[in-house]
């Protein structure tokens, strides 16, 4: 899996964009870079696509419930609360995958996601919550969170 991630200049969304295969150890790879890279801060959510011919067969039902299971967990106090994370599947049979992922037992009430097939439904999805965390919006967010 390749991903690309863009951290916003003013605002609390993250851009992510995956393609290739999905995996457990790609999405670990990604989560360090995310959420160890200096960048993140509490409050910021993320907005997560799924790119054009991406391929999710290296995950199931199984490995959701324990090894993604395991990522939640350890990242559960790196995120921080009211976390929001919306996922777009460009392709259709991603979205399968994706909400079987948000029907998951312990993933509700650790943080908030929905799924989408319109990216700028799943932006205003998350920009619907700006005002949870209004410093993402002033003019110091440019010298303090880059």
């Amino acid at each position: 899996m390749t991903h690309e991630i863009t951290f916003p200049e003013t605002g609390n969304i993250v851009e992510v964009r995956l393609s290739g295969e999905l995996n457990l150890d790609t999405f670990r790879d990604l989560h360090a870079e995310l959420y160890f890279g200096g960048r993140w801060r509490t409050g910021m959510n993320v907005l997560v696509t799924v790119a054009r011919g991406s391929d999710p067969t290296g995950i199931n039902a199984k490995l959701l419930r324990t090894g993604f299971r395991d990522e939640v967990e350890r990242l559960l106090e790196i995120r921080g609360p009211e976390f929001k994370t919306a996922w777009v599947a460009e392709d259709a049979h991603v979205e399968p995958l994706l909400l079987q992922w948000q029907s998951m037992p312990f993933v509700k009430g650790v943080y908030d996601f929905e799924v989408f097939r319109d990216p700028a439904k799943a932006r205003a999805w998350l920009e619907s919550f700006a005002t949870d965390w209004p410093e993402f919006y002033s003019p110091s967010q440019s010298t303090g969170r880059a």
